[in-house]
């Protein structure tokens, strides 16, 4: 099986920043997968990455890494209208409720989106005589990505963490005193800055955490910014920057985002 990988920003970047960008997110996915024990046989594609692995675990690894906003397992045929309509049955099964087929191509067909998803959503009904079409509201989809001679079917999305990859900004300095210090570290990574942790200020309880979306104990001589989580830092005079990406957040959004990160 495949993983389809997508990514969304690098898209409003110049040709040259987003080759950059993309080779960095194709790295940290490897990196990821590795510092997980998955295996997978890494492939891009404008718009798309594709990870062809067996190991299930390698798609809620994928989902977290900075710069991916969604993932779905995928079976992958030719671009033979009858080649994807067999997989699409054959994936979908006779679910109950209804049910519709959302197709997108890139290159030249002997036939639209439109025709493609609608043949296939005949093929399905043969089937599943039973079956309702809604293609408003449904309740099941089968989503179908034609590129050229390729065809993916997959019936479902994950979303991914998004932000930009990490290592595609500069280098910060953090705390990790407490839960607010590490969110403040964690939107720094989401954003593309590489966190390197101050060693006077670790909460060991915290660190395996940050250090799971990235951070690092090393050390470095220079940074861009120092980073913290508390208000009352924000205004103290630094050699460099003090960002607080915690400033505007409710108390409420801090727990809310704390609960996704830990």
């Amino acid at each position: 099986m495949v993983i389809i990988v997508r990514y969304g920003e690098l898209a409003l970047k110049s040709h040259s920043i987003r080759r950059f960008f993309t080779k960095q997110l194709v790295s940290n996915i490897q990196d990821a997968l590795f510092s997980y024990g998955t295996e997978g046989m890494i492939e891009e594609e404008r718009g798309r990455i594709y990870v062809q692995t067996s190991d299930r675990r390698a798609i809620d690894v994928i989902k977290n890494v900075f710069g991916v906003v969604s993932v779905s397992w995928a079976e992958e045929t030719d671009a033979n209208i009858d080649s994807i309509a067999s997989l699409a049955v054959q994936l979908f099964g006779c679910k109950k409720g209804t049910f519709a087929v959302r197709a997108r191509r890139t290159g030249n067909h002997p036939y639209t989106s439109q025709e493609l998803a609608a043949y296939v959503g005949e093929k399905i009904l043969e089937k599943c005589p039973d079956l309702k079409v809604n293609l408003k509201k449904p309740e099941n989809e089968v989503h179908i990505e034609v590129r050229n001679s390729r065809a993916f079917v997959f019936l479902d999305k994950m979303k991914g963490v998004g932000g930009m990859p990490l290592g595609t900004q500069g280098d910060v300095r953090g705390h990790l005193r407490d839960e607010r210090d590490l969110l403040a570290l964690w939107m720094m990574m989401k954003r593309g800055c590489r966190v390197y942790l101050d060693s006077n200020d670790i909460n060991e309880e915290l660190l395996e955490t940050a250090m799971k979306w990235g951070a690092s104990t090393r050390s470095k001589r220079r940074y861009l910014a120092e980073v913290t989580g508390h208000y009352e830092e924000c205004l103290r005079k630094q050699d460099i920057p003090v960002f607080c990406p915690l400033v505007g957040l409710t108390e409420d959004e801090i727990e809310e985002r704390l609960r996704v990160i830990s």
